[in-house]
This record gives structure tokens, sequence and C-alpha cells, in this order.
């Protein structure tokens, strides 16, 4: 009788062998990451869906600060035009101080100034973007900026408006009138999974998974100079080698 080895024997009697156990065991693995990450999906789907009920008494949070035609282009031709083009590249900046100024250190001194705000600088991926809309028309009004950004250390590419006189500031109360509504079902189910996903250290691998590639923060350099250990990742020898030259150089031989 021949000599079989044990895969051999394993394929002949239709077992599954070692090798074949650990792909089914990988492929269930990944089966089952998938179905988290469709679920999770689909239930923030559902509650980013959720309607908006009214509130009983409606109240005010600070102030809310977007532009507004200003009152000569109103009565001109084109204030329609420009009023579509609004809603497309208007602004809404939040505060709870109706002058909109914060407190800034200059020179070793506090001083108040007044918050910045622009219209909507369009990125290159939304130029010819048919959700974002653009016109013909519309895109006469704009020119491309590349300038170096010291915030981001980076280009930044994108389109702006060249005629932001033709808009003012506008400040007015922010009436809270509706609020969310609130699934509980969806909310536990949400947090369910969140826990499973942060317990079990899945959401990089769901990543690599979905996506081809998990995203991390790198650093140059993670410790600090005076924390560095001088033997870090070097061999018994090579220290040793090391303990030998300090030695002779301190003794002058």
């Amino acid at each position: 009788m021949e000599n079989f080895t044990q895969n051999e024997y394993a394929f002949a009697s239709r077992f599954k062998s070692a090798r074949r156990k650990e792909k089914l065991v990988k492929k269930d693995f990944e089966k089952q990451l998938h179905a988290i990450y469709v679920r999770e999906r689909k239930l923030f789907a559902d509650k980013r869906n959720l309607p908006l009920l009214p509130l009983e008494n409606p109240y005010q949070q600070g102030w809310v600060r977007y532009f507004v035609l200003r009152e000569d282009v109103l009565r001109s031709p084109e204030a329609e035009f420009f009023q579509h083009l609004l809603t497309k590249i208007n602004t809404y900046k939040y505060s709870n101080i109706k002058s909109f100024s914060k407190k800034v250190r200059k020179k070793g001194k506090k001083t108040i100034v007044e918050e910045h705000q622009e219209l909507y600088q369009v990125c290159p991926r939304q130029w010819n973007c048919e959700k974002f809309g653009l016109t013909e028309k519309e895109k006469t009004y704009f020119t491309y900026v590349e300038e170096w950004s010291e915030t981001f250390d980076r280009m930044l590419r994108y389109y702006k408006f060249n005629e932001a006189w033709r808009y003012v500031l506008r400040i007015r109360p922010n009436i809270i009138t509706h609020k969310k509504a609130i699934d509980e079902v969806l909310e536990s189910e949400l947090q369910w999974i969140d826990n499973r996903i942060t317990n079990y250290d899945l959401r990089n691998r769901i990543n690599r998974l979905k996506i081809g590639f998990s995203q991390y923060r790198y650093y140059e350099n993670d410790e600090k100079s005076k924390y560095i250990d001088p033997n870090k990742n070097k061999s018994l020898q090579e220290i040793y080698q090391d303990y030998v030259d300090e030695k002779i150089v301190k003794n002058g031989k």
C-alpha cells in the first residue's frame, strides 16, 4: 500500500486541509465584517432621514450671520440670477455674541476683532459636479486661485467669486423651531455596533476590507530626543563594542 501524505489523504477523503480551514475561517470573518459595515451604514442613513419635529416652544440660541443681496443689486434686472447663485455659495456663521467678535492676542495684549466670513470657495471637484449645479454663466464670475496655506502646510486650490460686493452680511436671531426625531431602537443598535467595533478593534480591519487601506496618524518622531534609548535595536555585540571603545577613550589608550 502506497504511503500518502496528510494533504493527499485529506484531499482524497474530501476532508478539509488545515490551510483550507484557515481560509474558510478568514473568509467567514470577512463576511461578518462586511455585514457589520453594511448594517452600520444603513442605520446611519435611517438616522439621517428621521423627520424634524416642531417644538411647542421655539427658543433662541445665539445669533446667525449670513449673506444677502445688496439693496441696489436687489432692484437690478439680474437680481434673480444672483439670488439663485447665492443659494449655492452662501455661508452661515453662528455665535453667542451679536457682534460676532472674539479676543485675539497681539504683541502680548488681547484685542477684540470681528470674526472673518467670506462666501463659499468652490473646490475643483465641485466645479463640474452636477449635484453642485454651477451653470456656464455662473462660472464666468469665478477665478481659479492657488495659494500656500501655513495652517495646513500645503497648496490650496479653489474658485473664488469675483464680485463679492454684490452681497452684504446680515445678522438675525438663531431661532430653534424644530428638533430631530429620536429612534431609541435605532440608537441602541448603533451603540451595540460601535461597542463591538471598539472592543474588538475592528475599525481598521473594516477600512482595509472596504476601501483597501486604513488611515493612521504619522509622526516624524514619536519619541522626544532626551527619551530615546541609544541602545535601542542594537545587538549585544554592538553594545559591548561601544562599551570597549568608551573605556579606551576614558583611559587615554
